[in-house]
């Protein structure tokens, strides 16, 4: 029987560039026996091939969510199908209906899940947050309390909701480490779908590269100005897009001392060590998920606000003494200093 196989995230956990990879090594891909394509009447962007199907799903438009997936199952081949929106059908039997729907349509499921230690993860969507089209503006602290309180952080809880739809067997949990070699996302991606790497190698660089935790603390703060002006959308992203483009000079060599402080990360890690500990007995053999924190890293640690005021007082001093702007445009120092002013 031929599986299909869903990619289902988390956020933050090199989604983006196993997409990329199945993306450009498609026909590669289909020469093996396995299908990665997008849907004709998809309009999403850089969500993966499977985001509308996700909100479908999500929706309960059920009619429309096995329209969708008969399109991907019609070949009778060994499908893949990824988007990390797919994550959030853990809540409530979310995914039950497309399980059901494979069944109907002749398919066996699998479901790949990455996982990234809950410090880096939490830091990770922090930047996220603020980098996105979102209205978020609130400090680290909010946003990590939001997380605790919802459970996102307890990764034992969330995949055991996982495993009681879709079956612990049908179920590959693959942790991400710093340790790990650039390209071992996408190669544990393969050998789950029972392929070896491509013999010219994999050649895909990282993708959504964040910032620095400072440059995003900064950012932050300018993104809360430019929405308290009332800037829209659109406008707002072009001005936040010009500022991390004017610091990436800034902090290129910067070793990013993440924002948790090192009491605060141990503190954490402490927390979570029950839900990781389960975690490795039921899905990863008794093996523990994670590195262990380093103890003496992060000794040095600078508070994030002091940081950010350091990158802001960086890129304004940068504007004062760098370039001229070009002809017919205000440099992103005038374009700050207008609308923080009003």
């Amino acid at each position: 029987m031929p599986v299909v196989t869903f990619h289902v995230g988390m956020p933050k956990c090199a989604t983006t560039t196993i997409q990329s990879f199945l993306a450009e090594r498609a026909e590669w891909l289909a020469a093996r026996g396995q299908v990665y394509e997008r849907h004709p009447e998809d309009r999403t962007r850089n969500q993966g091939n499977a985001a509308q199907l996700a909100a479908f799903c999500a929706a309960r438009d059920l009619v429309r969510m096995e329209a969708h997936l008969g399109y991907f199952l019609r070949s009778g081949h060994d499908v893949l199908l990824s988007s990390e929106i797919l994550f959030d059908l853990w809540r409530e039997d979310g995914f039950v209906p497309l399980r059901e729907a494979v069944a109907r349509l002749g398919y066996d499921l699998r479901v790949v899940v990455y996982l990234k230690r809950q410090d880096l993860w939490i830091e990770s969507d922090f930047k996220q947050h603020v980098k996105g089209r979102s209205d978020w503006v609130g400090p680290f602290e909010d946003l990590l309390e939001r997380r605790v309180t919802r459970g996102t952080l307890d990764y034992h809880k969330l995949l055991m909701q996982w495993a009681t739809q879709v079956g612990r067997e049908a179920m590959t949990v693959v942790p991400l480490t710093p340790s790990q070699p650039q390209g071992y996302a996408i190669e544990r991606f393969l050998e789950v779908i029972g392929l070896a790497p491509p013999e010219s190698g994999l050649d895909i660089p990282r993708q959504n590269v964040s910032p620095s935790a400072a440059v995003i603390e900064a950012a932050r703060h300018i993104k809360a100005a430019l929405i308290g002006q009332g800037l829209g959308t659109e406008e707002r992203a072009a001005v936040m897009a010009a500022f991390f483009a004017a610091t990436e000079v800034l902090t290129a060599a910067e070793r990013d001392a993440g924002a948790l402080s090192p009491v605060a990360r141990r503190a954490l890690l402490d927390r979570c060590a029950p839900s990781n500990a389960a975690l490795a007995r039921a899905f990863l053999g008794d093996v523990a998920p994670f590195e262990e924190l380093d103890r003496d890293a992060g000794v040095d640690w600078v508070p994030l606000s002091e940081r950010a005021l350091d990158v802001l007082s960086g890129c304004v001093a940068r504007s004062l003494i760098g370039p001229e702007p070009e002809v017919g445009g205000p440099s992103l120092l005038g374009r700050l200093s207008g609308f923080l002013r009003r």
